[in-house]
């Protein structure tokens, strides 16, 4: 019984790691588009996971959301910063600094 405990808790473990790492990459995703469609370069090839809160919407349903950072150049030289906000597995907020 322990055993099965034990995998238990190793599978759970593994599915919510696989989990956040999918909205990771949904947040760099939502990161690229942003950079695409602000015609500038994203820097580092990530986002940096800095908050995860709980919020409540427009409706007043409280909502668990996950702010990611990420950065970003227009010449390579000078760095700006940009966040985006993930409800789940989908983007909510994408923010980027003004250049």
């Amino acid at each position: 019984m322990t055993n099965l405990l034990v995998i238990l808790c190793i599978a759970l473990a593994v599915g919510f790691w696989v989990y956040n790492r999918r909205i990771q990459e949904n947040a760099y995703k939502a990161a690229q588009q942003a950079c695409q469609e602000a015609a500038v370069q994203n820097l580092d090839g990530y986002v940096a996971l800095k908050k995860v809160y709980f919020d409540k919407d427009t409706d007043g349903k409280v909502r668990f959301l996950r702010r990611y950072q990420f950065e970003f150049a227009t010449d390579g030289a000078q760095r700006y910063t940009g966040h985006i906000v993930m409800q789940g597995k989908w983007p909510v907020i994408v923010e980027m600094e003004s250049v």
